[in-house]
């Protein structure tokens, strides 16, 4: 195993500390000075790793995209049975949407474009993980995607229901476990619909 380098430490540490700032307090309240008063270093380390604000955004969705693409890609899909096997894997995009990364990464892309002068391109950051997301879901799916139509309507219907399920909870609206189990039972029966139609 190789030894992390003090730089690649440091810049994680400075993403870690953008992505708790954001989740915490807001996209608009989470200041680099803040930032960089958490990960416990200078504004003058940030602007070495990462030149600005919009480069550190741009590496937090870079290291959230990362983790979102390795863990999808080691997914595996067990059994013969496609519901199954949709169920499975609407139980590894549930456990990544709920993640605070995940709703980083969002508030960054539906905010950063906002600005003119801000470097970062939300549609095109959105356009990179459809890609991947489209690729790893036909692999994940190779043999049972007859129909291309349905299975592009079944992935958005997956992936925005779950971002929509996620966007629900909040302090005061706390599903329990077995209401997200049915209605990811439920979502499980309209996917296998959609992919089995001929």
């Amino acid at each position: 195993m190789v030894k992390e380098t003090k730089r690649a430490i440091t810049r994680e540490k400075v993403i870690k500390s953008a992505i708790d700032c954001i989740y915490r307090d807001g996209f608009n309240a989470a200041h680099t000075n803040r930032i960089a008063e958490e990960a416990g270093v200078s504004w003058g380390v940030i602007q070495y790793h990462f030149s600005d604000k919009d480069g550190l955004l741009q590496a937090v969705i870079d290291y959230i995209f990362d983790d979102f693409s390795t863990t999808l890609e080691s997914t595996s899909l067990k059994g013969d049975d496609l519901q199954q096997r949709v169920r499975q894997l609407i139980d590894v995009i549930w456990a990544l949407v709920r993640k605070k990364e995940y709703r980083v990464s969002i508030a960054i892309l539906r905010n950063a474009g906002k600005d003119d002068g801000s470097a970062i391109n939300g549609q095109k950051q959105l356009s990179r993980w459809a890609k991947k997301t489209s690729q790893l879901w036909d692999d994940l799916f190779e043999g049972n995607l007859q129909e291309p139509r349905e299975s592009d309507i079944a992935r958005h219907l997956l992936f925005a229901t779950l971002r929509g399920m996620v966007d629900e909870i909040n302090p005061r609206n706390i599903k329990t476990k077995n209401a997200i189990k049915q209605e990811c039972d439920a979502l499980s029966e309209a996917i296998t619909f959609l992919l089995r139609k001929t």
